[in-house]
């Protein structure tokens, strides 16, 4: 594994909604501090800690999908048609931590929950967000 923890597992979080047939967005990670291109689907992950011990290498992360896009130029009903391909994708058989361990290369996902949904209007963008946010224990295969 050549990257970061967290940037492997942002990585796989957008293969594995992309691999679910998910199109029409952008896929951006937090390595990417440049303009995104709407309409988007932003991953962020953050280590809370190590589990169990320390250099056990299970790691707890803190993990933000944001899907966003334009209020102008979009329907209410077509960007929640949108968010609604992008949360089915992350409930699949058997479940979300196997999907996203197939989805990656080099991290084997032992737990992956969604905690908590929240929409909100960002006024100054004219854009529509929805933050779906996730906890997620992983390690390296």
């Amino acid at each position: 594994m050549t990257n970061s923890i967290e940037d492997e597992v942002e990585t796989s979080i957008t293969n594995a909604i992309s691999s679910a047939g998910v199109t029409g967005v952008n896929f951006f990670t937090s390595a990417r501090a440049s303009p995104r291109l709407l309409p988007f689907v932003y991953v962020d992950a953050e280590i809370n800690s190590e589990e169990v011990a320390p250099f056990t290498g299970i790691f707890d992360l803190n993990v933000t999908i944001s899907y966003v896009a334009r209020a102008d130029t979009s329907s209410n009903q077509g960007y929640d048609q949108k968010f609604f391909e992008i949360q089915q994708a992350l409930y699949t058989d058997p479940n979300l931590a196997s999907q996203m361990t197939t989805a990656s290369a080099s991290l084997e996902f032992y737990i992956a929950n969604i905690t908590n949904i929240g929409k909100r209007i960002v006024s100054p963008s004219r854009t529509w967000a929805t933050d779906i946010l996730m906890d997620v224990k992983v390690t390296a295969k």
